[in-house]
């Protein structure tokens, strides 16, 4: 399915809120959030170097043959060590200027996520990768990573055709990170979508209003990602919602059980 149809159909689902300024829509600023390469402005890498494709494909077997999510740990923490706070801003610097030109509240709302992806991913596999994790390491990856680093690999060789795709694989590396051994969504609790909703959590299950909307998009992390498709929208006060209607379905349910 081509992008431009599928983020119609996301543009439809999750409602038209104004966006546009210079010509930015929804469309643009799904494409961002949803399409990796998108996202990926393609520079070079500058200082620190390159990143081979041959090495990126070594390192996606090694994330294959993961038999735990410790193992797993290890790949990643071994590939990240590679990039420093300069990667990360840089990153971080990339996608502020693709979406300086958005409306003021929308805009912070997004890069405060967005800022959560990069920086805050990174800490939490800096600090996990020294200091180690609890039983859960133990636990084997989800079966979907075998396919994630598959894509991953792909992905890159075809970005480095035209450009280095260091940058590129330091996204998909924290990712991963967050996807397979944190076991959360690749975009934070809260990110906003166009139209209002969000990335949301409730009762341990984590929402999203385009997961199945956006399977087809290739290269993107939305096939690999733990949330679930919404089955209500999203908006932020929904939670205030569902917590209302667990409380009335909770009281209905004493009263219906009750012996007195």
């Amino acid at each position: 399915m081509r992008l431009r149809a599928i983020l119609e159909r996301i543009r439809r689902f999750v409602g038209r809120e104004s966006s546009s300024r210079s010509g930015t829509g929804p469309d643009e600023v799904s494409s961002l959030l949803i399409d990796t390469f998108a996202g990926d402005g393609g520079e070079e890498a500058g200082r620190g170097g390159t990143v081979s494709a041959a090495a990126i494909r070594t390192a996606c077997r090694r994330m294959q043959g993961a038999k735990t999510k410790g193992d797993l740990l290890r790949v990643i923490a071994g590939e990240a060590a590679a990039f420093d706070l300069h990667d990360l801003e840089t990153m971080n610097a990339r996608f502020e200027r693709k979406v300086s030109h958005l409306p003021e509240g929308y805009r912070d709302r997004l890069l405060e996520s967005v800022s959560e992806e990069i920086f805050g991913a990174h800490h939490r596999l800096v600090l996990l990768s020294r200091n180690g994790g609890g039983r859960e390491l133990d636990d084997p990856p989800d079966p979907a990573l075998g396919g994630y680093a598959a894509m991953v690999a792909e992905a890159c060789a075809l970005k480095a055709r035209e450009k280095d795709p260091k940058y590129l694989y330091l996204k998909y590396l924290l990712s991963a990170f967050t996807m397979f051994v944190q076991e959360e969504p690749a975009h934070p609790v809260g990110t906003p979508f166009p139209g209002g909703q969000i990335v949301d959590e409730w009762e341990g299950t984590y929402l999203c209003p385009v997961r199945d909307l956006a399977d087809d998009v290739p290269y993107a992390l939305c096939p690999y990602c733990p949330a679930v498709q919404s089955t209500e929208p999203t908006y932020p006060e929904m939670r205030a919602r569902r917590r209302e209607r667990r409380r009335r379905e909770s009281l209905a349910n004493y009263w219906t059980n009750y012996k007195g």
